[in-house]
């Protein structure tokens, strides 16, 4: 067999690999359209026969554009259907729609009279919205005793941002006396079922100490839990924890060794290294393991001290990787400018499908 019919072959065989995946990934598609249009064409079945949660169901699929053309108008209406019936999701769907002004002119006061309908009913996603509404003052006048009352009985339900919003007006003091073991105890409640902003929050309150003896390694776990969410503040409050070695006892150690060694390379002369030539690389290797923890400051610092001595012991260790340290530190600082910042209020959540 010739060279070139085994490239052919090689060739033809990843073509034929290449063709097959492509072809299983649009089959795919193509089945799970089909399986979305059959999903529409049962609620509308049921939908058209007074069945509230095909109702709902039905303008859930509009409004996302799932198996239909999106279409807040025609989601709009079947909400409505729904709503006018009693459904407490299709009645937090028609006041989040009101609420953002989409298929309907934007109207704060009209939402709160659908979210009331469902908070009155129960449902924890609409008590938590209409605590929002009195909290910002949204459709109704502001009033923060009637936000604590409704965020506190989405919270006791286990709703998790009613709980952070809980939280953050026992922390600011708003309604009530400040009291940040509260603030702690509320924050902590959502944290643990995966609110990256609770999250967050939880991670500055140990960060601080308030309410919590200050622990800067749990705030670091915690600040890690969000920043791996996504959560840009958390990612900032990681850098200046990283940045001075807060809550990483291991990277501390690290890099006070490091600065022991470049002070070692610095003041012992090179005739008197005998056996210790190893030192200027294990100097190296703490650099790379501190810059590798993001330990910015103190590797900077070692290189520095280092950078001062003899030219020939500069270039033996310092230059190699001083300049990026250096320039590494400063982007950084630049580009994650700021310490943690407080918790901010959350917005209302978009009802999501039953």
């Amino acid at each position: 067999m010739t060279s070139f019919t085994k490239i052919t072959i090689f060739v033809t065989c990843v073509a034929a690999t290449c063709g097959a995946a492509v072809f299983w990934s649009i089959s795919k598609e193509n089945a799970s359209d089909r399986k979305l249009v059959g999903t529409v064409r049962t609620y509308r079945v049921h939908a058209e026969q007074g069945d509230a949660k095909a109702q709902y169901g039905l303008g859930f699929m509009y409004y996302q554009g799932q198996g239909v053309p999106q279409d807040y108008g025609e989601a709009m209406r079947w909400y409505r259907k729904a709503a006018v019936q009693g459904d407490p999701t299709a009645q937090t769907a028609l006041a989040y729609m009101y609420d953002r002004g989409q298929g309907v002119p934007q109207d704060y006061a009209e939402a709160v009279v659908w979210c009331r309908k469902a908070a009155d009913g129960g449902d924890a996603m609409a008590q938590s919205y209409l605590g929002f509404s009195y909290a910002q003052g949204q459709g109704v006048p502001q009033d923060y005793a009637e936000a604590i009352r409704w965020y506190r009985r989405a919270a006791n339900q286990g709703y998790a941002n009613a709980q952070y919003s809980l939280g953050n007006m026992y922390r600011k003091g708003q309604g009530m006396p400040q009291n940040y073991a509260e603030a702690v105890r509320w924050y902590r409640g959502a944290a643990d079922q995966g609110d990256r902003v609770a999250q967050y929050s939880l991670g500055f309150m140990y960060q601080k100490g308030y309410g919590v003896r200050q622990d800067d390694a749990e705030a670091v776990r915690w600040y890690r839990r969000a920043a791996d969410q996504g959560d840009m503040n958390a990612r900032r409050a990681l850098v200046s924890m990283y940045c001075t070695g807060r809550g990483m006892p291991l990277v501390r150690w690290t890099s006070v060794i490091a600065i022991v060694l470049a002070l070692l390379v610095l003041v012992v002369p090179q005739r008197r290294w005998g056996r210790a030539k190893w030192l200027p690389w294990a100097l190296c290797s703490a650099i790379c393991v501190i810059l590798l923890s993001h330990q910015l400051v103190l590797s900077a610092l070692s290189l520095a001290v280092l950078a001062i001595g003899p030219l020939w012991r500069a270039v033996f260790v310092a230059l190699p990787g001083g300049g990026a340290a250096i320039c590494a530190f400063a982007a950084v600082r630049v580009a994650m400018r700021g310490q943690a910042t407080k918790p901010q209020a959350v917005s209302k959540v978009q009802p999501e499908t039953g």
